[in-house]
Order: C-alpha cells, then structure tokens, then sequence
C-alpha cells in the first residue's frame, strides 16, 4: 500500500488548497466584474464567442439549440451598454443572424465578416476558398468516414467528433496540403475541428477593429470564449486593461476558469439583463 510522509501529504494539501484558492479567484472576477457593469456601463464592452460559450456544444453545428430567453437577455444587455455588445465567432454572419436574430454586432469567420462595411480604401474581405484546395480537403476528408466537412465560403472545416484518433494524420494532412499548394493560409484548432482559413485574420484582429469604432472605442473590453481562438482575442483584450474570461471545456480544463459551462455565461448575462427589469 502507498503512503505519504507528513511532509508530502501537507505538501499535497499545500497544493490543492492553492488550486482551490485560483479558482475561487478566477470565478470571483466575474461576480465583481457584474457589479463593476452596472456601477459604470459605459465603461465596459462585452464580447463573446457562441459555440461552448453562449449555446452548448452539440454533435453537430447546425443542431446547436438557444435556450429560451437568451435572445432577450442579450438584447438587454446591450441596451444596458448602450450598444457595446458583439459576438465574435468561427460560424458566418449568416448562422449568427439565424440563432440570435438580426440587429447585433458581431463578426463571423474570425474576423472575416464584420456587421459593418469595410472603411473606405480598405480591401474588401477575403473571398471563398481556393477551389484547389477545396478539392484538396475533400480527398482528405473522404478517407475516412468519420470526418465530416464544411464549407464556409472564405473557411473550410473539418469535424472530427466522430473520429477523435483521426485528429494527428487530419492536422497533417491538412498542413501538407497547404504547403503543397503555396497558399498563405493557416490552420485553427477548435474544439473537434480544424478550419483552414486565410493567414493574418483572427478573433484578435475581429476585436481590434471593433474597438476603433463607436461605441465601443474608450472602453474596457470583456471577451469570453472557450476555444484555442479565443486566446488572440483575450490577448487584446487585456491588452487594452480588460478581461479574457475563460470557459471550461475540451481546451480550457484546468478547473480555475471563470465560468464553469456555457449555462454559467447565460446565467450571468441574465443576471446583467435583470438589472434592466
């Protein structure tokens, strides 16, 4: 049987105390933040991912389901920012309008589309995919039946959910193939896919321009995301002096997040939308 010294076992407790102090620290920013909200909310904008972060994730995209009573809640906040709200996501702006209805902010296909048009003189945004390596990825994907593609115009992706080990010889096939073709194109890893996309585009570069814009210029920026993309984006967020709140899930698992699930983040936005009523 294995036994601990004194010393290690208070070395150990030691340690998971300390674990269960970050946490309560991490989860704590976000009722003080609330506060903080209310108190001054033109001092504050609120971004968030969708997919793990505002819905529950699901076996595939377009099951996804809104729980009843977020459209309203976000709306409400919104209103309590007075227009410093945006959803900032991989889908396009098309899903976005159909799960939370037309009227918000946001930018789809990491940072490709933008609710808004491109300032003069700026290059309009990235066109559909290269019909190379469209064709490319469909090869990749036919090997295996478990993989499962979809076309965003500008990102393609790949879902491998229902086929966890396909992960490695996925990534790298999808590397080569860029490679092969010369393309200045990058991969993202989300939670079950890989998308392809343009180099130079990122949730990060989504909030950038956001906050050179009315009305979310001059204030502390908020994002709240699930997934490895949603890093660029916490980056510039701190950046700025604001906040990159993390959701638990297949990438963030530490146990210290902010926000525990997706109903948590849905929990506190209607504890902001309250405060309206």
């Amino acid at each position: 049987m294995l036994t601990r010294s004194r010393n290690e076992t208070g070395s150990h407790n030691d340690e998971a105390s300390l674990v269960a102090h970050q946490a309560a620290s991490e989860r704590g920013i976000v009722a003080s933040l609330a506060l903080d909200i209310a108190g001054n909310p033109d001092g504050f904008a609120i971004f968030t991912d969708f997919d793990g972060t505002l819905v529950d994730i699901v076996g595939r995209p377009e099951d996804v389901v809104v729980p009843r009573g977020l459209r309203t809640d976000i709306r409400r906040v919104r209103t309590l920012l007075g227009g410093a709200f945006a959803i900032v996501t991989g889908r396009t702006l098309t899903e976005v309008g159909r799960f939370l209805g037309k009227g918000l902010d946001a930018s789809g296909l990491h940072g490709i589309e933008f609710t808004f048009a491109p300032p003069a003189g700026q290059s309009p945004r990235a066109g559909d995919a290269p019909r190379e390596l469209v064709e490319g990825i469909v090869r990749i994907v036919a090997a295996d039946p478990g993989l499962r593609l979809e076309n965003k115009g500008a990102i393609i992706a790949v879902h491998y959910r229902q086929a966890p080990a396909a992960h490695g010889r996925l990534r790298s096939g999808l590397l080569d193939l860029i490679a092969a073709l010369r393309l200045d194109h990058q991969i993202k890893e989300g939670r079950a896919v890989i998308e392809v996309m343009p180099r130079g585009q990122s949730k990060g570069t989504a909030l950038l321009e956001f906050m050179q814009r009315t009305p979310f210029a001059g204030r502390r920026p908020i994002m709240i995301g699930d997934d490895r993309a949603d890093e660029d984006a916490f980056a510039v967020a701190r950046e700025a002096g604001g906040f990159g709140l993390r959701v638990a899930g297949e990438h963030f698992n530490r146990g210290d997040e902010p926000f525990a699930h997706a109903r948590e983040v849905r929990a506190w936005l209607a504890t902001l939308a309250g405060r309206m009523s």
